[in-house]
């Protein structure tokens, strides 16, 4: 019983001391975040740490800032640098975070125009990862272009646009890739309704004669004779010396199809 009761009063002293040093160790914790320091301390060692690259860090501290003194005028430009840091340091979820709170309290603010092109930026640098669907690519895309509607003659928008051509290629290669899988599945009504899409939303990509190729591949798939002498005109005329539209012109003749080919128009 003696032994019982020894071992019930150590394990009870144990306890205390386990809840002393946790709360003594959240109270450290608590002091080092929050405690209250000049805004001049704060933005120096925000600085520096942005100077020294450890842009994680630099971040922090310039929430920091923000956090403790959110009605100085240093506020709003802490949170970009904050948003800039994160970029730099690949935390793009938290960059977009704080730069969509910027854009929230300063719609009108003169750094308005930036808040939109890093947070595209963030969208744009984020969809190469290999992780990545779609989702990324669009969003880059609608921020880029809002920013050619809204701020048209900024160095913003020159550089958006030269993007907006990466990405949509890069959305055409993605939607080719499905549209090859398709077929190689021989889901042909799916395949010739992606390439439509692909056809329409990228007219300037690399990709249309092939994509041309592939809708004639479909239309005699599919049987529709009428579609496949038009998408072959469309391909000849447009891609006279392409690869692409002699190729198709073989498929026709492999098809029985050649008087019908040799009577299309020749650019």
């Amino acid at each position: 019983m003696r032994k019982m009761l020894t071992f019930a009063n150590r394990w009870k002293t144990l306890s205390y001391l386990w809840l002393f040093l946790m709360v003594f160790s959240g109270c450290r914790d608590s002091e080092r975040i929050y405690q209250q320091k000049p805004l001049s301390t704060l933005y120096k060692k925000a600085v520096n740490e942005l100077k020294k690259e450890d842009f994680k860090e630099a971040s922090l501290n310039f929430d920091e800032i923000e956090r403790q003194y959110p009605y100085s005028s240093w506020a709003p430009h802490s949170q970009l640098m904050s948003a800039y840091c994160s970029f730099k340091a690949q935390e793009f979820s938290k960059s977009i975070a704080t730069l969509e709170t910027f854009l929230a309290l300063h719609p009108a603010s003169p750094s308005a125009k930036y808040a939109h092109y890093l947070r595209a930026l963030c969208y744009y640098t984020d969809m190469l990862s290999p992780e990545r669907d779609s989702e990324n690519a669009l969003l880059a895309l609608q921020g880029f272009q809002e920013i050619c509607q809204r701020f048209p003659y900024s160095d913003y928008a020159r550089d958006a646009e030269v993007k907006i051509d990466f990405i949509q290629e890069h959305l055409a290669c993605q939607e080719m890739l499905i549209i090859k899988d398709y077929m190689k599945r021989k889901e042909f009504i799916s395949a010739f309704q992606r390439l439509s899409f692909l056809v329409g939303s990228y007219p300037k990509s690399a990709l249309i004669p092939e994509a041309l190729y592939r809708l004639v591949e479909c239309h005699i798939v599919l049987g529709f004779p009428g579609l496949t002498y038009k998408t072959f005109t469309l391909l000849k005329y447009n891609f006279p010396k392409d690869h692409w539209a002699s190729m198709a012109k073989e498929l026709l003749a492999s098809e029985n199809m050649v008087p019908c080919c040799e009577k299309l128009p020749k650019k």
